[in-house]
């Protein structure tokens, strides 16, 4: 996990998630410390038949054998860190730090979600269960060699969705299709083999999602389906960037391009400024203003207002300046389909294909030369920049 879990979260979490007994080891005993409600609550959420008016006993054995039925389908898309945790866990028992333990172990939620794990709180002390019967059918396939490569193929594709999503937003699958194969040749796919695979994936990323049509797979913490169609079509003309496979490896871990000259000299900017924690939340709080195209005012707006930052007389606020319109226009945007501002001028400059409207001008320190450019305004249904998730309309744009 990323941030710190709140109260509220840990409440949420306790009876449902962590089991408030002393650890047990059979996969019955395991389930069975939940009420049969919340054990049918449970087998509805993973869509697993189980006979209601049966007692918890059978209940439980009806649980585990769905389990034991989609258990290795479901386990091949979870990462190599995840595989690995089983793995420790066929060994026995494993006390440990809950929240260190799960900000290193992010897919521990999933493990735990689906009961192939269970978390005990007991006595002040967490405890992971792997319970016996699991262990056993684990170890009829988690070392197979099929099974290892279609794990590493699943992990591979995860990531170029998630390189993708943070690249582009909203894509066609048709190019993503086109850059996998061409990537990827061990692993060829045809369409309909594409979306059958991320289906799968999508049910443990809830980030991925797909309009209805299928044509376009779409970041589903950024936008809904219906938004998607307008976020398309006013999008840059121009083919989309076409990524590396070096892209892929660090988008696929990054949302924004940290490693640009630009990002760096904006962030010792603020580093004056800031202590290391809100150093990363202002960086990240610009880059999504850059990635999603959206008017430098607000920016400055929600920079005061969350972070009280206030600049130093004009000459902080001409450096401030000077520090994002470099940044802006050697960022990769959504609405450019993943290409940066310079990139797209540098095409323009090249071919008769219209300027981008997100390059924007400022004065080379070098030159002394100013360059043309226009800023758009936060649409009124886009997500706010400010992290809530909300539409900007019902959040900051009241």
């Amino acid at each position: 996990m990323s941030e710190e879990l709140t109260q509220e979260m840990l409440d949420e979490l306790y009876g449902h998630i962590i089991v408030l007994h002393k650890p047990v080891f059979s996969f019955t005993e395991c389930l069975t410390t939940y009420s049969k409600e919340d054990m049918i609550a449970i087998a509805t959420d993973l869509r697993y038949k189980v006979r209601r008016s049966k007692t918890k006993t059978v209940i439980a054995e009806d649980f585990f054998k769905e389990l034991s039925l989609k258990s290795q389908h479901q386990l091949s898309f979870q990462s190599k860190e995840t595989i690995q945790l089983l793995k420790e866990l066929m060994n026995g028992p494993k006390e440990i730090n809950f929240i260190p333990f799960s900000r290193k172990n992010p897919g521990l939620f999933d493990l735990l979600y689906s009961r192939w794990v269970f978390l005990f709180y007991y006595e002040d002390t967490y405890t992971l269960v792997l319970p016996n019967e699991t262990k056993e059918m684990l170890q009829s396939f988690i070392d197979n060699p099929d099974f290892k490569e279609e794990n590493k193929r699943k992990n591979l594709l995860h990531e170029y969705v998630e390189a993708f999503m943070n690249l582009y937003g909203a894509f066609e699958t048709d190019f993503f299709l086109k850059v996998w194969n061409q990537h990827n040749k061990q692993y060829p796919l045809e369409l309909n083999e594409l979306l059958f695979e991320l289906i799968g994936l999508a049910w443990f990323n809830e980030r991925l999602r797909f309009t209805d049509s299928l044509e376009y797979i779409f970041d589903n913490y950024a936008m809904d389906e219906n938004e998607v169609p307008f976020f398309i079509s006013s999008s840059s003309n121009h083919d989309y960037y076409q990524p590396t496979k070096a892209d892929i490896n660090y988008f696929a871990n990054h949302e924004f391009d940290e490693r640009t000259a630009q990002y760096k000299k904006m962030s010792r900017f603020f580093a004056k400024k800031l202590n290391s924690e809100k150093l990363v939340a202002v960086m990240d709080m610009i880059m999504v203003y850059i990635k999603l195209d959206l008017a430098t005012q607000g920016l400055v707006e929600e920079l005061d207002r969350q972070f009280g930052i206030v600049f130093d007389g004009m000459k902080d606020v001409e450096e401030f300046s000077y520090l994002y319109s470099n940044l802006n226009n050697h960022s990769r945007i959504w609405s450019n389909k993943g290409h940066t501002p310079k990139e797209l001028t540098k095409h323009h400059n090249n071919t008769l294909t219209s300027i981008p409207n997100n390059v924007i001008p400022f004065t080379n320190k070098n030159t002394g030369k100013q360059e043309p450019i226009q800023v758009k305004k936060i649409g009124r249904n886009e997500p706010c920049p400010c992290g809530s998730g909300k539409k900007y309309k019902h959040c900051h744009g009241k």
